[in-house]
């Protein structure tokens, strides 16, 4: 197991954040920017970071703002890895708590090392879902379904398989191999 601490009571932490979907596109720089000072000012250095980005949320929250409960079904995403010494995270705990601009948050210790994976698995598009095929965004396109899409100019139906016919194409094969 690899010890998150380097020099006597610094921990390694990362604080992952949802800034509320009510706010400008333009402003969330700045949020973001309050945010690093509330950890500067704790003493932080931070070890890496992503922006925020405004995404989906798998399901709706709500939070208390001016008396009365709000609810958001998206949310702009970041996180932030850092350093601080242990006796300090309580205070940067309460200035988050307080910030009216976050939805929600997470704070974890972690390790200084990079284990971050990079983006998310491709996501299948509705069309080629609707049109019974499943396709990542950005693949490849397939030629014969294309030519035919462009021939009709409507998008071309394709029957789903059934049990019987892939067992006897299976069978097929292997009588073939």
């Amino acid at each position: 197991m690899q010890n998150n601490t380097h020099e006597e009571g610094v921990k390694v932490y990362e604080i992952g954040y949802l800034f509320l979907s009510s706010i400008p596109k333009e402003k969330v720089a700045a949020e973001t920017a309050s945010l690093k000072d509330v950890l500067a000012k704790a003493g932080a250095v931070i070890i890496g970071e992503e922006n925020p980005e405004l995404i989906t949320l798998a399901y709706q929250m709500t939070k208390k703002i001016n008396g009365s409960y709000q609810r958001f079904d998206e949310a702009y995403f970041g996180w932030v890895k850092f350093e601080l010494p242990s006796k300090a995270i309580e205070s940067v705990k309460k200035s988050l708590d307080a910030t009216e601009n976050i939805l929600r948050h997470i704070l974890v210790t972690t390790v200084k090392e990079n284990t971050y994976l990079g983006k998310r698995a491709p996501t299948f598009t509705v069309a080629a879902r609707d049109m019974g095929m499943i396709a990542p965004e950005g693949a490849a396109p397939v030629p014969a379904v294309d030519a035919a899409i462009e021939k009709s100019g409507e998008p071309v139906v394709v029957a789903a398989a059934n049990v019987e016919d892939m067992d006897k194409s299976i069978d097929a094969m292997v009588k073939g191999a």
